[in-house]
Formats: structure tokens, sequence, C-alpha cells
């Protein structure tokens, strides 16, 4: 019943909604959760929103969603980051559209599955993370060492984002494919079965 619903709900909407509305869970989490994410010398920051960002990707959805509606999306999710969070308006602004393209290129060698779109998400949260440190870097607000980013925010941001992942992954998967339309640009007819119809027409005019 739920299913049968969705499909009155355009992807790019759902698409939408579904990415603000990962943004505020990712402030909750961080909240909720400060004093085990965040045990100095540990930095492990939840990213749901860019899982969401890149689910039409993911899902093998894109085509409902438009390219361009993708990186508008991640754009104006960026934005609002790091208007809430980041404190520095551009960083996630160019990175999560940065990321989304990433996502796109990587995506195309390997198929709609699962663990495919997980290796995809993998490779596109580690080119996040790693812009984001050297986004900071360069305006000097960050003078962490390489090895201690990747020991101390880089690996613990992996791992939970990777339960996000697989918490939420299924259910994102099914949220897209619900509102997934049928694809007319691609629907072919048979001219066959227009001359049968068309000769039909002729036929029942004679009488």
């Amino acid at each position: 019943m739920g299913g049968a619903m969705l499909k009155y709900i355009h992807t790019t909407w759902l698409h939408a909604i579904l990415v603000l509305v990962a943004v505020y869970l990712d402030g909750g989490i961080a909240l909720q959760l400060a004093g085990v994410l965040f045990k100095l010398p540990t930095a492990a920051s939840p990213f749901l929103c860019i899982l969401v960002i890149l689910m039409p990707i993911l899902s093998g959805t894109v085509n409902q969603v438009r390219m361009r509606w993708g990186y508008v999306i991640a754009f104006a999710g960026g934005l609002v980051f790091d208007i809430f969070y980041t404190g520095i308006i551009g960083i996630a602004m160019i990175g999560f559209p940065l990321t989304f393209w990433v996502a796109a290129n990587i995506q195309r060698y390997f198929p709609n599955t699962m663990f495919w779109a997980m290796a995809t998400w993998f490779l596109s949260l580690c080119t996040y993370l790693t812009y984001d440190y050297l986004a900071f870097g360069l305006i000097n607000l960050a003078n962490l060492a390489p090895a201690s980013f990747v020991v101390f925010h880089l690996f613990p941001t992996l791992l939970i984002n990777l339960i996000l992942f697989l918490l939420c992954y299924q259910g994102l998967d099914f949220l897209y494919q619900a509102t997934r339309q049928p694809d007319l640009e691609h629907y072919n007819v048979d001219r066959r079965d227009l001359n049968s119809g068309l000769n039909f027409k002729r036929r029942s005019q004679r009488y």
C-alpha cells in the first residue's frame, strides 16, 4: 500500500526532502553522541547526508532525478550544512557536489548492487573527507598531521558512517525504487502495431 502511494511522489522531490532530513539527523546524531564521537583525540563525524545525496546514483535512479538536479540538491544541502555545522560557507557547498560528481564517475563502471553501491559510497566519502581536511588546512583552521588525520578522523568517521550505511541503505533504496517512474523516453512502439491499429480504423470506416 505504502509503495503504491509513493508512485505519486516524484523522485526529485523525495530526494530533496530526504537530503534536508539527513542534514538535520546528522546534527542530532552528533549532538546526542558527542561524548562518544568527539572524545579527544578522536573526531568521528556522521555524514548520513552524503549517503542520501548519493542515493540516486547508488540506487540506479539518477535518471529519475536528473544529474543537474542532483548537483543542485547537493549544492543546497551543502549550503545548509555549512550554515548550521561547518560555520564557513563554501566547504560543504562545494564538497557535496564534488562528491556527487566523483560517485557518478565511479558508479558507471559498476553494476547496481548493494556491494558496489557500498564501494562507490566508501570511495566517495573518502574523497570528501580528504577534500574537507585539505580545505580546512588551506585556510589554516586545521593543523592535524596527515597520519593523525587518518587515525583520529578518517578511520573513525568511516566506521560510524559504515554503520549508518548498513542501517539505512535498504530503507532508502526502497523509497527511491518505489518512486521510480516508467522510462517512456526509451519506450519503443512496433510500427506494425501502429499499422494494425490504422488498418482496423480504415476497415471500421467502411461499415
